[in-house]
């Protein structure tokens, strides 16, 4: 099975790519989705999280205000640091999980949507190649109040500042996905794509085989003397 890192920056446009992903045929695991399920009530991660930042930041459900947490984490790099302390093992069993049952069912390939590869992730000398996923830093800042309307400018500016910087991220990747346009450009470039991340790949059936005719030859040639 081959592991392929998905990253990029915020509001970069790495949930679409992964939806291009999948349409392509490639499994795809969410480090986004595996960090609201560690958090969710009575989860590992969220009584971690519930201990360090006090039930202050408790909506009347009970649930975690992702948005107060936001702002404590964005504007404090100790908080921040401190958040990551708390979710990013539970995440990582998670995603592990998944892994997992993918290479026992004998998924060829995994792309695994990693935001801070870069920044906090231990995951790289794991994997065959990193894809980033790219647009400007004002367009991610832009993107961003978009996509969240109750963000300032500054708010925005803050969340992409808290990660490193986009340009950088575009040097380090293996392959990069110019998302600075249309997005049928993009659904092109991924699709040009898919074929060189799957390159070499045998699938574990064949291999399977192999060993079973391997296995059985070898059983043949021992009768015979």
């Amino acid at each position: 099975m081959r592991l392929v890192g998905l990253t990029g920056g915020i509001a970069s446009g790495k949930t679409s790519v992964a939806s291009v992903l999948k349409e392509h045929g490639v499994a795809v695991l969410s480090c986004d989705a595996a960090a609201k399920q560690v958090v969710e009530q009575g989860c590992p991660g969220y009584k971690k999280v519930i201990a360090r930042f006090g039930e202050a930041i408790l909506l009347p459900s009970g649930e975690i205000d992702r948005v107060k947490l936001g702002d404590l984490v964005f504007n404090d790099a100790e908080n921040r640091d401190a958040l990551n302390k708390c979710i990013h093992p539970e995440i990582a069993k998670v995603i592990r999980r998944h892994i997992i049952w993918h290479f026992i069912k004998g998924t060829t390939i995994v792309a695994v949507d990693i935001p801070l590869l870069y920044e906090s992730c231990n995951i790289n000398p794991f994997l065959h190649s990193i894809v980033v996923v790219y647009c400007t830093a004002e367009q991610q800042k832009v993107r961003l109040m978009d996509r969240n309307d109750h963000f300032t400018e500054e708010e925005a500016q803050a969340r992409v500042d808290s990660q490193l910087c986009i340009e950088e991220k575009r040097k380090r990747g293996d392959h990069v996905i110019d998302n600075t346009g249309l997005f049928s450009e993009t659904e092109r470039q991924v699709a040009a794509l898919v074929p060189h991340l799957k390159d070499g790949i045998v699938p574990i059936q064949k291999i399977i085989l192999l060993g079973l005719f391997a296995l059985i030859v070898f059983i043949v040639w021992s009768k015979m003397f």
